[in-house]
């Protein structure tokens, strides 16, 4: 998390933006933290340009995955534009943080320890990491002494319980096994 102070203001990431998308010149998106409803989103972010703060308001969210998908701003009308700006931070104030955002999603890192288990019940192993790439999150699990790596993604969770730290996953045929 960067926290950088200008005037009396405090502003914290909470994502970056990847490379234009389409002719629209929307962006790759990757959020650090888990909003409280993915269909209220911020209508603007502070993109970190060299330490200048600079607003950019939302037009359309579309979403991938678990905290990324497309961005489109205002500001940018295409790809060409946008180029300059690949992996920009994207910042809000501290109350906007609190108003969109979940208390405790500092970061995926919460789901670290966690239980994994496919829809049977079966138990797939324990997640040692997320490790949080450009362009997708994935899920670092060992089992049976071995690591495999399971793709974060919406479509994929099926419930998680952070009372109990366990995650069930509906997962394509193959995927564990072909780790293993």
């Amino acid at each position: 998390m960067i926290r950088v102070g200008m005037a009396t203001e405090q502003y914290i990431s909470v994502g970056k933006i990847g490379k234009p998308h389409g002719l629209s010149g929307a962006f790759r998106f990757f959020l650090d933290r888990e909003l409280k409803n993915k269909n209220k989103v911020p209508g603007h972010f502070l993109l970190n340009l060299k330490g200048n703060f600079t607003p950019w308001f939302v037009t359309s969210v579309e979403w991938t995955g678990f905290n990324e998908g497309y961005v489109l701003f205002e500001e940018v009308t295409s790809p060409e534009k946008g180029k300059q700006y690949t992996g920009s931070e994207l910042c809000l104030g501290e109350k906007e943080v609190n108003i969109y955002f979940k208390k405790d999603a500092q970061s995926l890192d919460y789901l670290n320890g966690y239980r994994a288990f496919d829809e049977a019940g079966d138990e797939i192993g324990i997640i040692a990491e997320v490790v949080e790439n450009p362009g997708q999150v994935l899920l670092s699990v060992t089992t049976q002494g071995k690591e495999i790596m399971i793709p974060f993604v919406d479509d994929f969770v099926v419930s998680l319980n952070k009372r109990k730290k366990e995650i069930v996953l509906s997962l394509p045929e193959g995927l564990v096994s072909s780790q293993m």
